[in-house]
């Protein structure tokens, strides 16, 4: 294949392609990435690569089933190996090296940013090569792992406090308080929850 372009990357990429999988604390989670179109789907809509490295792909991959197949393998466990290492650090840990390791060995795999150019979608980085390599249909989601894992916004790591939700987000709330994925779904729930059992108790 031919080079692409990749996109800059938001800071909080990595967490965005680790939520693919959510309600990790239910039995069973909600899983999102359950075919290999879903993966490119996900690429496209969240800007890891542009439409037309995300068409060249699928291009390939229609003709080459199996390599589809094992690149969603592969994907998803890339995406539990910077599940791991956030979790650790939502719960306050610092990864260790075992939980390091996969991650590492991806981020091995990704393809170096060595050239900006210009794009219609603005200022982007340049792949010499694209092959149809899951590291580097993710190199923009292990960037950002990279990234953050040795930012000043690691402390901002953080887990949803509804233990069925276990959503991870960057918290750029102004005191760095945020506790809930959104106020709209798990902190309205805590919300209710508290406000129906005090009128219970209080009945």
């Amino acid at each position: 294949m031919t080079h692409a372009l990749v996109p800059a990357a938001k800071p909080d990429l990595c967490l965005e392609f680790v939520n693919t999988r959510y309600w990790r604390g239910s039995e069973p989670a909600t899983e999102t990435l359950n075919a290999p179109e879903d993966l490119l789907a996900w690429c496209e809509a969240n800007r890891a690569h542009l439409p037309a490295t995300v068409a060249m792909v699928a291009e390939h991959w229609r003709a080459h089933p199996r390599d589809a197949a094992r690149a969603l393998q592969q994907s998803v466990e890339i995406r539990e190996a910077i599940h791991n290492a956030f979790a650790q650090v939502a719960g306050g840990r610092q990864p260790d090296a075992t939980v390091l390791a996969p991650l590492n060995y991806a981020l091995a795999q990704a393809p170096g940013r060595t050239a900006l150019q210009p794009s219609a979608h603005g200022l982007a980085w340049t792949l010499p090569q694209m092959k149809s390599s899951v590291p580097a249909l993710l190199a923009s989601v292990l960037w950002s792992a990279g990234d953050l894992m040795m930012s000043g916004k690691l402390d901002r790591v953080r887990r949803c406090a509804n233990d069925k939700c276990r959503w991870l987000f960057l918290d750029d709330s102004r005191g760095g308080t945020r506790r809930w994925c959104t106020m709209s779904s798990c902190g309205n729930r805590a919300k209710a929850h508290r406000h129906y059992a005090k009128k219970k108790a209080e009945g």
